[in-house]
């Protein structure tokens, strides 16, 4: 295999091992090694809901933190009962979440005055705290909807959405080692020609010195 092929392959080799460096070890550095990823969204709304296609789309406990001004209200029902309850009321409805930028993503609907949704015997679960409340999901009870308010004349300014499994962490430590050997691998097909060269030119120039002697 000639030289200029052996380079050729292996800047390919480094720039793969290269990309994996970086992306492995940008997981790793943002999900830790318990493969604890946050996703935070900021929707400054009286009424902030989370349906099952944000809640209940992974098989692990999902945790739901709130903090807004005032006391947070959280509860958490069926999903017909919700949108019975809430009809056509403003609120903010998270669609998803944003890798690249994790963040919590969402949608402001409906319009009017948003209702007081407290007290009512629709909630499987309820908690109310004082600036901040945490609600985790499990999901043995799936599908099932969170609705976090805060009272009137208040918002709730931001959300945070928290998912663990292990595996993701492994997943990125597997990528960021195998990018690593990728990237020393390409680094030595780079530089194998120049070092041959440079062992065949040495005994060639002690030659020259010893006819010059």
């Amino acid at each position: 295999m000639s030289a200029l092929i052996l380079r050729i392959a292996g800047t390919i080799v480094a720039l793969i091992g290269l990309v994996g460096v970086l992306v492995g070890g940008w997981f790793l550095s943002a999900l830790g090694t318990s493969g604890t990823a946050t996703f935070t969204g900021q929707p400054d709304q009286r009424v902030v809901v989370l349906a099952p296609d944000v809640l209940n789309r992974l098989d692990s406990p999902i945790e739901v933190t709130a903090t807004g001004t005032g006391d947070v209200w959280a509860g958490t029902a069926r999903p017909s009962d919700v949108e019975a309850l809430l009809g056509d009321g403003p609120r903010t409805v998270a669609t998803g979440v944003d890798v690249s930028e994790w963040a919590l993503t969402s949608t402001d609907v409906g319009e009017g005055d948003a209702m007081d949704v407290r007290g009512l015997d629709i909630w499987q679960s309820s908690t109310n705290e004082e600036g901040t409340v945490t609600t985790t999901i499990e999901q043995d009870d799936a599908p099932q909807t969170l609705v976090i308010t805060a009272p009137e004349g208040e918002e709730v300014q931001q959300v945070e959405y928290r998912v663990s499994d292990d595996r993701w962490s492994t997943i990125a430590i597997v990528v960021l080692v195998v990018g690593l050997v990728l990237l020393l691998l390409g680094i030595a097909l780079v530089l194998g020609p120049r070092r041959l060269r440079a062992r065949r030119d040495r005994p060639a120039a002690r030659t020259r010195e010893e006819v010059g002697a």
